[in-house]
């Protein structure tokens, strides 16, 4: 295999001179720079595409890593938020590498500077005690994420307003007549879990005559929303679920426990996911575009240099 030392012999130079014309990290004078790239083309030598990139102290990728859990299955709004990361990178002259489907401790070590070829990282779905940003911290990887941080994680981030979202959501349901309202959330260590039940509990501080019932789930899958709301099918019960997927296990258990579930109950989904078109409940709808436009720009401005913590909060969602 023909190696940098190869290079180096056929053109009498030293081998940081053959690095440093192929990386441009030091001057090399025109004449010397051609001679070198003949030498590398007719000796098939193929410059290994990290290493040089690495040596300028940049790779030009940045990394967008989905869901902690290798478990969760490829959802519906990921399209729109991968698309919008990628044309925005583009844009800076970016690459985007996406981590997805894979078990929490591989993440870990690839998110290590000596492993990923990444200038930053945009993590998506923050813990409340996240190993991921714990990483790129330690590694001082620049890290922006899409959801709130845990309280005392100064980072920048992304996110959509999910405390008004519920509140308004149940709000609404409230003025249509519903009393009895159940919050089938998501897990209960992820940072949004805990602002949707804030939404939920602010939606009826003031209100009386309602009752109000929370349970978490283990997993976003059809079957945690049957399991979540079996002991709430009732008649006349709202269920505010926590995503498309969830919402399709509650219809479903509602029509295994005999009951009709477009007429005993009421189901709100909280974003549209893998629900498809056509769905029978109704459902918020997040901008993800926007969202990972926003997360890709303030990371390349991390990138370059800029050191101001972010905190974006948006509206971005229809009810």
């Amino acid at each position: 295999m023909v190696t940098i030392n190869d290079v180096a012999k056929r053109c009498g130079v030293v081998k940081s001179t053959v690095s440093n014309a192929l990386t441009g990290k030091k001057y090399v004078s025109p004449e010397l720079k051609q001679k070198i790239l003949d030498a590398c083309k007719e000796l098939d030598f193929q410059p290994n595409f990290y290493a040089s990139t690495l040596a300028r102290g940049n790779t030009n990728i940045i990394a967008l890593v989905l869901e902690e859990d290798s478990n969760v299955k490829f959802r519906g709004f990921y399209s729109d938020l991968i698309v919008a990361c990628l044309r925005t990178a583009a844009r800076y002259g970016r690459h985007l590498l996406v981590y997805s489907g894979i078990d929490k401790d591989s993440v870990i070590t690839m998110l290590k500077r000596d492993k990923a070829p990444i200038d930053g990282a945009i993590v998506m779905t923050p813990l409340t005690e996240d190993a991921r940003i714990s990483q790129l911290e330690q590694q001082r990887i620049p890290c922006v994420i899409i959801g709130r941080p845990a309280d005392g994680v100064n980072i920048s981030y992304v996110d959509v307003n999910n405390v008004q979202l519920v509140k308004e959501a149940a709000r609404r349901l409230y003025l249509q007549g519903v009393r009895k309202f159940c919050l089938v959330n998501s897990e209960e260590n992820k940072t949004i879990s805990a602002d949707r039940a804030e939404g939920f509990r602010e939606a009826f501080e003031d209100l009386s005559g309602v009752r109000t019932e929370v349970v978490y789930t283990a997993d976003s899958t059809e079957e945690e929303g049957r399991r979540a709301a079996a002991a709430f099918l009732e008649v006349g019960m709202a269920f505010i679920a926590s995503d498309g997927t969830v919402a399709r296990g509650i219809y479903k258990a509602a029509e295994a426990a005999g009951l009709d579930p477009l007429r005993d109950i009421i189901i709100y989904s909280l974003g549209e996911d893998n629900a498809g078109i056509g769905i029978p409940w109704k459902f918020a709808r997040q901008d993800y575009r926007k969202l990972g436009e926003i997360a890709t720009e303030i990371l390349i401005g991390e990138i370059n240099g800029d050191t101001e913590v972010k905190q974006i909060c948006t509206d971005c969602f229809v009810v």
